[in-house]
């Protein structure tokens, strides 16, 4: 079983100049690591980026499924660290705002916007969603994990990870939003994601 943080594989025939890749897993994701490269899968999504490093910041480009184009950055800001930039092209339902530190996040991704504080090992609150008029529960489990990831492999993950699909429940409600960092990898179909939803 791998678990977050620990599991470095150094696969045979692997060592390439970028340096064997560490491996991150949850709920529902795997990443694969490497200094300049994070690659894997989160919410049923094929995720590909290119890391560059700038000064303390750090910026992604790349693509989810090979159809939604990916620039974030991010850059320490306060207690945490700040990550903007856009999934995918249009206009509202791309945009990436977030502020992440060990005991909230705050901020936005698309039409989704989030208030996490911390309550035990999770991150827990609401978000504000289109046509939702109680604003779904949201849990991310593995908080001290998620505040353990290096900045790049954060910004990688918690766009996509945020924009996991929820089930419209009767006309106005939508289920909660679970996900977890650490532990076993989990997975969703393809095209889990409020990016095919549009929502």
């Amino acid at each position: 079983m791998r678990t977050l943080l620990l599991s470095v594989v150094f696969a045979a025939g692997c060592a390439t100049a970028s340096g064997p890749a560490t491996h991150y897993s949850g709920e529902p994701f795997e990443l694969a690591a490497r200094p300049s490269r994070i690659s894997g899968q989160v919410c049923g999504m094929d995720l590909d980026v290119d890391v560059t490093r700038s000064g303390d910041g750090v910026a992604l480009s790349g693509f989810l499924d090979g159809k939604f184009p990916v620039h974030l950055s991010a850059h320490p800001v306060g207690r945490g660290v700040a990550i903007d930039g856009a999934l995918g092209t249009t206009a509202g339902q791309s945009a990436v705002e977030l502020r992440v530190a060990a005991d909230e996040l705050d901020g936005r991704v698309g039409y989704r916007s989030f208030a996490l504080r911390a309550n035990g090992d999770t991150l827990a609150g609401t978000m504000q969603i289109p046509d939702a008029i109680e604003r779904p529960e949201v849990t991310l489990e593995g908080r001290a994990q998620l505040a353990a990831l290096p900045m790049e492999a954060q910004a990688a993950l918690l766009p996509a990870l945020l924009t996991c699909n929820v089930q419209t429940q009767g006309k106005w409600g939508r289920s909660e939003l679970v996900v977890r960092v650490g532990g076993p990898a989990g997975a969703l179909p393809h095209q889990s994601s409020a990016l095919y939803s549009h929502e």
